[in-house]
């Protein structure tokens, strides 16, 4: 059976942003900056911005180039051994006692899902699912009795961590019934 991926460790926001692409900013901004204050006249600050923004261009400019040409960053290759090794556990099933519960704690809006896969009972807080990647929360209904999935999970002391979610392309474009 083939299957796409839902969800994954690898779509976390620690993943999508690469450590050079942060310093690039910064040093785009700041270049942006130090052409607008040399524009500038008759600003009594005009030194100490200056100085101010070419620390930030000196700081940044290295970090770039250190982070984008010269450090390897192994971070998606490990993951992605991680999630075909041995260390990690899968399970492939149809999903049952699948239950939303919503709550209303003081900051908003919190949802928890959980289901069942044979005899393995899965919880979360569907925030670590949904928030991230869908920017916004779940408002979707993508998960259902049913549902054909693969989950490779962690298995730790007091609960099953999912780490990777694939969902049977049959069942992809089900309507929720």
């Amino acid at each position: 059976m083939e299957y796409d991926t839902y969800w994954s460790i690898l779509d976390t926001p620690g993943n999508s942003i690469k450590p050079y692409s942060i310093f690039l900013i910064m040093l785009i901004i700041s270049v942006a900056l130090l052409m607008l204050v040399l524009r500038s006249k008759n600003n009594p600050d005009k030194k100490l911005l200056l100085i101010l923004i070419s620390l930030f261009i000196a700081l940044s400019l290295p970090a770039y180039v250190y982070l984008k040409f010269i450090f390897e960053d192994t971070t998606e290759k490990r993951l992605t051994e991680l999630l075909n090794s041995d260390k990690v556990k899968k399970i492939e099933g149809r999903i049952t006692n699948f239950k939303r519960k919503v709550a209303y704690p003081r900051n908003g809006e919190s949802t928890s899902e959980s289901f069942d896969i044979d005899s393995l009972h899965f919880y979360y807080i569907d925030n670590g699912l949904y928030e991230f990647h869908h920017f916004g929360g779940n408002h979707s209904n993508v998960l259902h009795n049913g549902l054909k999935v693969k989950i490779t999970y962690g298995q730790g002391d007091k609960f099953v961590e999912i780490l990777k979610l694939e969902i049977a392309k049959q069942n992809t474009y089900q309507i929720n019934p």
